[in-house]
Formats: structure tokens, C-alpha cells, sequence
């Protein structure tokens, strides 16, 4: 990956997860359909005041500069990619997002993991400090009932 990818894919790390997996998408959306149909001039023009754009992609930090490693050039109202640049580019930032989204969600699904798995364990703990459910204390007051006696 270029320099450039590299410190979009830093920028957009440092966002939420959800942050980061609404860009990724719209990111592949984008390229994607460049890839797909490279002489469809619609496709090589992001503008910059669609609402949904600005807000899922361009607002996130990192997310223009994958669109300009890719080789989209900024405009006062747009982001081009002009029909002379190498559709490669294009096709080769479309992998390494795909690679490195995949990578991040499976982080983010660890670092989830993580937290649940502490949370439980620290649970347990205050319960073996207090001496309850984890020591069987629930069972001293009406187990006479539950063995039917």
C-alpha cells in the first residue's frame, strides 16, 4: 500500500468501529463501481455536498484521502477521477480496503470479545470476594422445596 493509504487507513483506525465500517463501505461502493464500469463518467465523480457522502464518508477523518490514493483529485465541488488515470490504482486500493476493513472488524469483534470476557471475570470475582452464587450459597434457603420435600 502507498504512503498515502497508509496514513488514510491510520486516520480512519483511530474512529469507532461503526465510524470506520460505514466509510469502508461506502468507500467500496465507490470504487468499486469505478472498477466495474471504468468508461461510466457518473462513477468518477463523488460531490462533495451529497448528504449522504458527506456525512458517512467525507466527515470521517481518512476517508477522502483513501478516495484520493486511489486517484481522485479534490475539487472546490467534487472529488474526479479523470478518465486518463490507471483504473490499477483504483483496483489495487479497492483490495487493500477490503483487506484492511476485514482486518479492523475482526478487532473490533476481539476487543468486544475482551471487554465482555473482563467484565465477566470481574463479576466473578466480587462474587467469590462476597462468598455468593459462585460458592453455592444460592442453594441454602429453599432447597428443601426443589428436591420435592
Amino acid at each position: 500500500a502507498s504512503p498515502e493509504l497508509l496514513t488514510a487507513f491510520a486516520k480512519l483506525d483511530a474512529q469507532a468501529w461503526s465510524v470506520q465500517e460505514t466509510c469502508y463501505s461506502v468507500l467500496l461502493k465507490l470504487l468499486e463501481n469505478v472498477v466495474r464500469s471504468p468508461d461510466e463518467v457518473k462513477f468518477r465523480t463523488v460531490k462533495r455536498d451529497n448528504p449522504a457522502i458527506k456525512a458517512k464518508l467525507l466527515d470521517c477523518p481518512g476517508g477522502a484521502d483513501v478516495l484520493m490514493a486511489a486517484g481522485f483529485v479534490e475539487n472546490a465541488d467534487t472529488f474526479s477521477l479523470s478518465v486518463e488515470a490507471p483504473i490499477e490504482l483504483c483496483k489495487a486500493v479497492v483490495e487493500h480496503v477490503k483487506v484492511h476493513a476485514k482486518a479492523q472488524q475482526e478487532a473490533a469483534f476481539r476487543a468486544a470479545r475482551d471487554e465482555k470476557i473482563a467484565a465477566a471475570k470481574a463479576e466473578e470475582a466480587k462474587l467469590n470476594e462476597m462468598g455468593g452464587f459462585a460458592r453455592g450459597r444460592h442453594k441454602l434457603s429453599g432447597s428443601s422445596d426443589a428436591a420435592g420435600g
